[in-house]
């Protein structure tokens, strides 16, 4: 990584908590001592947060949505490089990914600090929630990284080079190295692990960061990357019968609230002053187009959706004529902001609202689809459903009749997930893990993966 990011990020983060540390950062011994507290590791986790907030909101959900784009989003905004997102056109200067990468790994150093200094913290359940929060951030970020700048697990190559594993912090230039790339197992392996730490020591009832089912909802993405479709049927399980969370009566109140809704496993969450897409960033800022919020570049094809749903699936009822964004109760809507006319999604409507995460809806999905493969090697599925039942669950909501509904296939399976969670940041990700090609380009082609950014390059000749 460049020699200067990470301490100036640190005074930047410990400057802004001077009143309650005390302490006023100039000089990297000034870091050190700063975060040498448990309160200064307190700090680091919440500005670590920050950061892989920023890491989904402005660029991991785009990069799943345009890169697996076949049709259903028509771009008519102004940067080209959403465009080359779109066209799988993307090269080493691409800028997004290398805020993605940078950002991914600040986060990462915030958490390799604290978890090099546990020891200064004397609370014991302090200590293992900060463990916790450090290990669900670090887990997750690898897991996506090596997801988006790398080769596809399904390819079976575990030794395949993806990106630098680094479990040490950094405070000083002078502590700063030029790793090689680790394989994709040797993440893999690190992933698991960090996140299995995370599903033991956070918290079941945090609603503000991840608590305990967040970490196990990452490891049922986790499970059904690499193929382990009991232990992935396990975790979603566990947060289904959890009794945390229960799906919405309407699909529409899941987004865009400004307190997590009850099938919120975890949302990103944002405030009036902190939140992403009040310029140019974000989900809403792309996707909205009220008179509220929104470029309207996003514009999603009517085509797609009368394709895709029912006429009676709520999830693809399209709302004509709305005049405020307070009168907008569909799933999808007539823009009238930025540009009147043309078609929009409203899972994305507020920039001051929690960004949607991990939602109940998504559990079913994955219970469903791994216990059908678990079906399918005649093992022994988890859970009181049947593939079919989790399935009946999602479109019931819905509003589809599911009477009669007694077996679902794997194509049925992968469409309801489909569906449900279009926009949301998965797309690419479960298109890899399917095999299944992005129009005519193969589900494994370098065109589908972020290049390692040219100034990581350039700087780390092991890269």
């Amino acid at each position: 990584m460049k020699k200067y990011i990470i301490p100036i990020f640190l005074i930047l983060v410990l400057a802004a908590c001077t009143d309650k540390l005390d302490v006023k950062p100039t000089s990297y011994e000034d870091i050190e001592e700063a975060i040498g507290t448990a309160d200064g590791l307190n700090s680091l986790k919440n500005s670590s947060y920050s950061y892989t907030r920023q890491v989904y909101g402005r660029y991991f959900y785009h990069f799943a949505e345009l890169l697996a784009d076949t049709g259903e989003i028509t771009f008519q905004g102004s940067f080209e490089e959403f465009r080359d997102l779109k066209n799988k056109s993307l090269v080493s200067t691409f800028s997004y990914g290398e805020s993605a990468w940078r950002y991914g790994y600040l986060a990462i150093n915030g958490c390799n600090l604290i978890l090099d200094d546990l020891s200064v913290v004397e609370d014991e359940e302090e200590k293992a929630t900060l463990e916790g929060h450090a290990r669900f951030l670090r887990g997750l970020l690898y897991f996506d990284l090596t997801r988006f700048f790398s080769l596809p697990y399904g390819t079976g190559a575990s030794s395949t080079l993806a990106v630098p594993l680094i479990l040490t912090g950094t405070t000083n230039p002078d502590q700063i190295t030029y790793p090689s790339k680790a394989t994709v197992g040797e993440i893999f392996a690190q992933v698991e692990a960090d996140l299995l730490a995370a599903s033991e020591l956070l918290p079941a009832d945090e609603t503000f960061f991840a608590n305990k089912y967040a970490a196990m909802a990452i490891l049922s993405r986790y499970y059904l990357t690499i193929e382990d479709y009991q232990k992935a049927a396990a975790m979603a399980d566990s947060v289904i019968e959890s009794g945390m969370f229960e799906l919405v009566t309407d699909p529409f109140n899941t987004f865009n609230q400004k307190v997590n809704s009850s099938e919120d496993v975890m949302a990103w969450q944002q405030t009036e002053l902190d939140n992403e897409g009040a310029n140019n960033d974000g989900m809403a800022a792309f996707y909205a187009n009220t008179d509220a919020v929104g470029r309207a570049d996003m514009l999603i094809s009517e085509d797609f959706i009368y394709a895709t749903y029912a006429a009676d699936d709520i999830r693809g009822q399209i709302q004509l004529g709305p005049t405020t964004a307070s009168d907008i109760n569909s799933m999808f809507y007539e823009g009238f902001g930025e540009s009147s006319g043309g078609i929009f999604t409203s899972k994305w409507m507020d920039y001051k609202t929690n960004m949607t995460f991990i939602r109940l809806a998504e559990m079913y999905l994955t219970r469903a689809e791994a216990n059908f493969m678990i079906e399918q090697a005649s093992g022994t599925m988890v859970g009181s459903n049947t593939p079919a039942q989790d399935i009946a669950v999602i479109r019931e909501r819905a509003g589809l009749d599911v009477s009669g509904m007694t077996t679902v296939t794997l194509a049925e399976i992968q469409f309801e997930r489909y569906k449900e969670l279009i926009f949301e940041g998965h797309r690419l990700l479960d298109d890899k893990r399917w095999r299944h090609d992005i129009g005519e380009i193969p589900w494994d082609s370098d065109r589908l993966i972020i290049p390692i950014p040219k100034k990581e390059t350039d700087t780390n000749p092991n890269l």
